[in-house]
């Protein structure tokens, strides 16, 4: 785009103008058929929201009672049929089945469609029919049209159904006419748009020579100024558009190209002035730079000899231009020698300080090197006995962790002593429940054997009846005198046992006694113990705390050892630089004026 040409560039912007008023020429165009359409199709639609009204109206006398369902079928259809609106609109109506019920010609009521074509092979009544009880919609279609010839006239019909009688009610219009009008809206609209692109065509092609040609020219006088040509005469300056401010600017440029030419004349001029000046200067720069000459080589003299250590060499005479450079001279010389001189005063002092320094440094050094292997050794000492109260302190500790749990052990011990009397209580109680027993067995045995006896006794009585019982008996006696023997060793057993156990159980009180006194003995170790370990602790806390200071102060001690083995090599160094410096002043010679003020000093 940036390439382009003023013409070509205006050109396109013309066809975009002209494509931009096309596009919204269509757009109108179609908005507007749209519209008119719309209008058409909304007309059909309201025609047949008045025929429903009218079969509305009949129902209610039907639901009255007013009429019968075919007298008021009959006389809505009659009505409807009867009905006409411009340019050419009636009504008709078909059943579920697509059969005419009515209609203005009367040949077609009763006639059924189902399935019958437009020119175009589509079943338009069929789709009415559909769209009709489905809530009502336009269906398009092409027919025949009354007065013409041939059968492809577009047509637009619109159908809903009334429910109460399962009727569509259908009415359409041609749309031919509609269609004719917009295409001829349209080409009325194309030849415009064609005569309005060639008008601005023929404006644009004036516009732009009127453009092009002045840009040409004054181009063409651009072009003879680059040039340096300054005699053109500048056209179109009288133009009060773009082009004139061009030429006016072209012109500008031109006149200041003659005052260049102008200032180049009169530079040459002032540039031969200028070489007369310049011969004149170079006269005046070169004995100046004579006069400059002898004074820097006398200045480099007394430099020289400076250099070599004399500080009482002066600088000549160098003229009356450079006086105020020789007296500055002079004077800097005379400052150093005095400076110089003073300074040699203080070296020989400084050289008696370093001495006395380096000694006192090498003092320090050995003190504080025997005062750190001290600390050193010390706080070696203190840590091995930080080990060994630590251990010491672990050992008391161990020892009372054991001391409580014998002390622990000697409680249950305790314990189950107890309980070992309380057993040997109960077992001295049941023997004594035992020997009661083995009482009432000895007596049940006494009493049998009398029993025996007795029954003995009228066994024999009875005579040869009673051998049978009188054996019994004898053997029931018999039984009961080894019952009451038995029972005699058990008691006399049970009485050994009960005497071992008295025994028993004062031998466990003993014991438990005991116990209770080893456990009291082992609860005071157990409190020696802890005492111990909890002092061994505090020991250890306090050597630790004591090795952590003598550590501090080892490591401060190694510090100011290696500070002062730094300050002795620092004096060393000192010493060494100021017998160089010494060395140093002594190359310098000073006048006897300056020795007198060193003496005096």
């Amino acid at each position: 785009m940036k390439n382009l040409k003023i013409a070509t560039g205006l050109y396109l912007l013309l066809g975009l103008l002209m494509m931009g008023f096309a596009t919204a020429t269509a757009f109108q165009l179609h908005a507007s058929s749209q519209a008119i359409y719309a209008q058409r199709y909304e007309m059909l639609r309201t025609e047949v929201e008045t025929a429903l009204s009218i079969l509305t109206f009949y129902h209610q006398k039907e639901q009255a009672g007013e009429l019968t369902t075919d007298q008021a079928k009959a006389q809505a259809f009659s009505v409807l049929t009867s009905l006409k609106f411009e340019p050419d609109g009636y009504f008709f109506g078909y059943d579920k089945s697509v059969t005419m019920l009515f209609h203005p010609d009367p040949k077609r009521v009763g006639q059924n469609y189902r399935g019958k074509a437009d020119s175009n092979g589509f079943s338009y009544r069929d789709e009415l029919v559909r769209v009709g009880f489905e809530g009502g919609g336009r269906v398009d279609f092409f027919g025949p049209k009354p007065g013409l010839e041939g059968d492809n006239y577009r047509k637009s019909a619109y159908g809903r159904a009334f429910t109460p009688w399962d009727v569509v009610v259908v009415t359409g219009l041609y749309m031919d006419d509609l269609d004719a009008y917009v295409q001829g809206q349209m080409v009325r609209a194309g030849s415009v748009c064609l005569a309005v692109a060639l008008i601005g065509l023929l404006a644009a092609t004036l516009v732009i020579r009127n453009l092009s040609r002045p840009l040409k020219a004054v181009h063409t006088a651009l072009q003879a100024v680059a040039d340096e040509d300054t005699g053109i005469e500048i056209p179109h300056r009288g133009l009060r558009n773009e082009v004139g401010m061009m030429a006016r600017a072209t012109e500008e440029l031109q006149v200041k190209i003659r005052e260049r030419h102008a200032m180049a004349v009169k530079q040459r001029e002032q540039e031969q002035e200028l070489s007369g000046e310049r011969e004149r200067s170079a006269a005046l720069i070169e004995q100046e730079a004579r006069e400059q000459a002898f004074a820097v080589n006398t200045i480099g003299v007394s430099l020289a000899t400076m250099a070599q250590g004399d500080l009482t060499v002066r600088c000549a005479d160098l003229g009356p231009k450079y006086a105020t450079l020789r007296d500055n001279f002079n004077e800097a010389l005379a400052r150093l020698e005095e400076a110089m001189s003073h300074v040699s005063l203080k070296g020989a002092d400084i050289g008696v300080s370093k001495e006395e320094i380096r000694k006192a440094s090498n003092e320090l050094a050995q003190r504080t090197e025997r005062q750190a292997a001290n600390l050193e050794e010390t706080s070696a000492a203190m840590d091995e006995l930080s080990v060994t109260v630590r251990q010491t302190s672990e050992g008391a500790r161990d020892a009372a962790k054991r001391v409580q749990t014998v002390s622990a052990e000697a409680q249950s011990s305790d314990l189950v002593v107890n309980k070992a009397i309380s057993a040997m209580s109960d077992i001295e109680n049941s023997a004594q429940e035992i020997g009661k027993i083995i009482g009432v067995i000895d007596e049940i045995a006494f009493q049998t054997n009398l029993l025996a006896l007795n029954a003995g006794v009228e066994a024999a009585r009875a005579g040869e009846s009673g051998k049978g019982f009188a054996v019994v008996a004898q053997e029931v006696r018999e039984l009961a005198q080894r019952s009451a023997a038995a029972a005699k060793e058990i008691k006399e057993q049970i009485q050994r046992s009960s005497t071992q156990v008295a025994q028993g159980v004062a031998l466990v009180g003993e014991t438990g006694q005991a116990l209770k006194r080893i456990a009291g003995q082992i609860t005071d170790a157990n409190d020696i113990v802890t005492k111990i370990a909890h002092s061994a602790q505090e020991q250890d806390t306090t050597l630790r705390s004591i090795t952590s200071a003598l550590n501090q102060l080892d490591l401060a001690t190694q510090q100011n050892a290696a500070m002062a083995e730094e300050t002795t090599a620092s004096a060393e160094v000192l010493a060494n630089d100021t017998g160089d410096l010494l060395t140093l002043i002594a190359g310098f010679r000073v006048s006897t004026q300056a020795q007198l003020y060193k003496r005096a000093s």
